[in-house]
């Protein structure tokens, strides 16, 4: 069959929406793909691309067969791939392939260009792990029970890079030695990462306070003016989750503490995106805290991004018992050099990998991660059982 790949329109809305529910029913839980109100204004807004595929000549009412959404962030010549599906009946033949290669190749020549592209692959079958394995892009690490459709599922970090971007990487940092293991497993992908360093953080100097009490407000409008004033203003502290806009912010009484977050009751996904916090407070205590004000909102996934030249607020997280399960080199851009991050989760849902099919690193980045918890999560007499 002959295929035609373009932008979606506002006039191609209610045939997308079909496109997922003929493929997911009524279990995807990502908004975007089936509120008109959401992807009208979603197709409009710079830096939204929707790709799909439909047959080619066949007039104005052609079935879509195949789709795939990507985000562009002009800043960091980043760009992120993300709801991909093709109809049962054209998954052979490397059509979502093609229409991916189609879409990446389409932001090199109408943008800024895209430094790096980066996916999460299922991982209830080899599939999609395979596609964006012959595209070029570099398996980084695992997500468990990231998401929920009708079970909890398990996704997997991919990037594909460009334009030298892993050579313009920021390299005079020493990585915080917990991350040996996760970091080894990325060299295997990208061996340009060279010689890296690591280092086990001296303790504080000084001590730290305990949070005070902590609330949440989940008034989404509000949430994001106050998100983008202080951004403005300069005053916090991490700000870089892309893609992602806070729809909760989790504050102390006076406001010396202020978290924003983006969380999705719907599939009990939640990421901890940026804030501004008194120096004086334990970071460990703080999120661990966030933690589970989120969970006790039916998060049972929390995420979040550290730099990774910040081994000692690497260290507070870990032991707030957050888990570091990918490594992202040159993810961000900044004053012309690219950085690495390190992607930290909680997970409060019992582990069923029953129904996952890992490929390649896939496998080692799930024993890593699993390394990791038992250290977090055992005494040493359950360590010798397990």
């Amino acid at each position: 069959m002959d295929l035609n790949f373009r932008l979606a329109t506002p006039d191609d809305i209610f045939k997308i929406i079909e496109l997922y529910h003929v493929i997911y029913g009524s279990n995807y839980r990502e908004p975007l793909m089936n509120q008109y109100e959401l992807m009208k204004p979603f197709l409009e807004k710079p830096g939204s691309y929707w790709f799909i595929a439909e047959p080619k000549n066949a007039g104005k009412n052609a079935p879509i067969i195949a789709s795939v959404v990507v985000r562009y962030d002009e800043e960091n010549r980043l760009a992120k791939a993300f709801g991909a599906v093709v109809l049962a009946e054209h998954r052979r033949g490397g059509l979502m392939e093609s229409l991916l290669d189609h879409a990446i190749q389409y932001m090199q020549t109408h943008t800024a260009g895209a430094d790096v592209v980066y996916a999460t692959t299922r991982t209830v079958h080899e599939g999609a792990q395979a596609l964006t394995e012959r595209l070029g892009f570099k398996k980084l690490g695992i997500f468990p029970n990231s998401h929920k459709n009708v079970e909890y599922e398990t996704h997997c970090l991919t990037a594909a890079y460009y334009q030298n971007s892993i050579d313009n990487r920021f390299e005079d940092y020493a990585l915080h030695e917990k991350l040996r293991g996760l970091v080894s497993i990325v060299s295997e992908e990208i061996p340009q990462m060279g010689n890296l360093k690591f280092i086990t953080p001296a303790p504080p100097t000084r001590t730290h306070i305990d949070p005070p009490q902590l609330e949440m407000i989940t008034s989404e409008h509000f949430v994001r003016y106050r998100y983008e004033k202080l951004k403005r203003e300069k005053e916090l502290q991490f700000t870089f989750f892309p893609f992602h806009e806070p729809n909760t912010l989790v504050l102390s009484p006076d406001q010396s503490i202020e978290i924003f977050c983006y969380h999705s009751p719907g599939d009990a996904y939640s990421v901890i995106i940026g804030g501004k916090v008194d120096p004086a407070i334990n970071y460990s205590s703080l999120f661990n805290t966030i933690a589970n004000l989120l969970r006790d909102h039916q998060a049972r996934y929390v995420e979040i991004l550290v730099r990774a030249d910040k081994p000692k607020i690497i260290e507070s997280i870990l032991k707030a018992k957050f888990i570091p399960s990918a490594f992202f080199p040159a993810f961000q851009l900044h004053q012309g050099k690219r950085y690495d991050y390190v992607v930290m989760n909680k997970t409060f849902e019992v582990f069923d990998f029953q129904n996952i099919r890992l490929k390649g690193l896939n496998q080692k980045y799930l024993e890593e991660y699993f390394n990791h918890w038992k250290q977090s999560s055992l005494t040493p007499k359950m360590l010798q059982i397990f």
